[in-house]
């Protein structure tokens, strides 16, 4: 009995190896003597011709974006926040000169700098238009420092605009066109054709020029973020005291005054007309003679 059941026991031992040797034999894809699967090709290709820069370039100005496989992992950069800030203020103040000196050593204080100033004088006012440019994080410290010398705040108004996506954008963009620019400067090396050489080099001057273009960009823009702008408009009033006009008693006075005075006028115009009269004194004696003679003969 205990011989048939060990028997029985050691032939399903062998059923058993004989199933693990078919699905693990020659044909299997686990098999460890078959070769590797080759790597995915890249979709580029070792060598990157100018027809695969074309495209990238211009997936770039369209803003097209590159597919993301299912597994790629993305890393999100956080990018500190661009403000952009402007106050417009207008105020009065008793005295000019005083308040131009001190708003001179409040921007001086604040590590500030005045951009541009406009003064105009007139009979009744005398006034500043000033662009004072500070420091993102003393902006409303100044602002508040320069309230404080106003006698009168007549108008306050303050923007702030985010630009951090145009700031990324163009950011984003710029780098795209380095790279494109590194490409072509690859391919020259490797040119060998004058045609092919004298079309990249115009094509990375024109890719230059647009490098260029974005930097300058980028400098104005992050000027206006660093540096915040108060346009400042303070002015001075200058008191009008009209005078009082003469009644009839008063004006009629003066008519008389005034026709003394030009009488008198007209008589020292004459004294200095005295050559006139001695030449038309002696040209009437002259024709008075002349005309005795004709008579007596």
């Amino acid at each position: 009995m205990y011989s048939f059941l060990l028997a029985i026991v050691m032939l399903c031992s062998c059923g058993n190896k004989s199933a693990d040797y078919k699905s693990f034999g020659p044909s299997s894809s686990l098999d460890a003597t078959a070769p590797p699967p080759a790597p995915p090709a890249d979709g580029r290709g070792e060598k990157m011709d100018e027809k695969t820069i074309v495209a990238d370039e211009s997936k770039e100005e369209t803003g097209g974006s590159a597919t993301i496989a299912p597994n790629e992992v993305v890393q999100k950069v956080k990018i500190a926040e661009k403000i952009k800030k402007t106050a417009n203020l207008n105020i009065t103040i008793d005295d000019y000169k005083k308040a131009r000196i001190e708003i001179e050593k409040i921007v001086k204080a604040g590590n500030a700098y005045i951009g541009g100033e406009n003064e105009q004088n007139s009979t009744y006012s005398i006034s500043n238009n000033m662009v004072i440019r500070v420091l993102n994080k003393d902006f409303d410290s100044m602002i508040n420092k320069l309230l404080a010398v106003a006698s009168n705040v007549n108008s306050k108004n303050i923007s702030a605009e985010d630009v951090t996506a145009e700031f990324v954008d163009i950011q984003s963009r710029l780098k795209s066109k380095k790279e494109i620019e590194k490409r072509y400067l690859d391919i020259l090396t490797k040119a060998s054709k004058v045609t092919d050489i004298l079309e990249i080099e115009k094509k990375l001057g024109e890719i230059r020029e647009e490098i260029e273009a974005k930097e300058g960009q980028l400098k104005f823009l992050s000027d206006q973020v660093n540096y915040s702008t108060i346009n400042l408009n303070f002015h001075q009033e200058f008191e009008y005291t009209p005078t009082d006009k003469p009644g009839f008693f008063g004006r009629l006075g003066n008519a008389f005054g005034n026709g003394w005075s030009g009488f008198l006028s007209f008589l020292v115009g004459l004294a200095y007309a005295w050559p006139l009269w001695v030449i038309l004194g002696a040209g009437a004696y002259v024709l008075v003679k002349l005309i005795k003679r004709k008579t007596k003969k």
